[in-house]
């Protein structure tokens, strides 16, 4: 096969982090019993996380399937969560300052949103690159 152009696929894992800070329920939790102050907890990043770790749960079901197994699994199944995903990061990001946190996690996604979806077009494309940081 002859050289292609190189895409970027971005990673979700790197993209579910910020929210995942701010939607820690296990850790204010553990701050609780052992007496310090609690974390303020976002239900809009609580919902990100969700959201995000449903698309984790769809890869799990087709890890080790074909390619166009895997893409046409992501086609019927991660497709339109996806969708509903940047138009409740867009919803949710109009109602917030340009520099909070939030904002700041919404448009890291959002700028690069062609590298995140990546996944949808092409079955070998993984959701996150954590086995290649391993």
């Amino acid at each position: 096969m002859p050289p292609g152009p190189i895409w970027e696929a971005a990673c979700w894992v790197h993209a579910r982090r910020p929210f995942f800070a701010m939607a820690d329920i296990e850790e204010n939790a553990r701050r609780k019993a052992a007496g310090k102050k609690e974390i303020s907890l976002s239900p809009i990043a609580i919902e990100v996380v969700r959201r995000i770790d449903a698309l984790f749960e769809i890869e799990r079901s087709i890890n080790g399937k074909s390619t166009e197994e895997r893409l046409e699994v992501r086609q019927t199944l991660s497709r339109p969560l996806v969708e509903d995903l940047q138009v409740y990061m867009r919803e949710q990001l109009a109602k917030l300052s340009r520099g909070h946190d939030l904002a700041k996690a919404f448009n890291y996604i959002l700028k690069r949103w062609a590298s995140f979806t990546l996944f949808l077009k092409d079955g070998r494309v993984c959701l996150s690159n954590n086995a290649a940081e391993a």
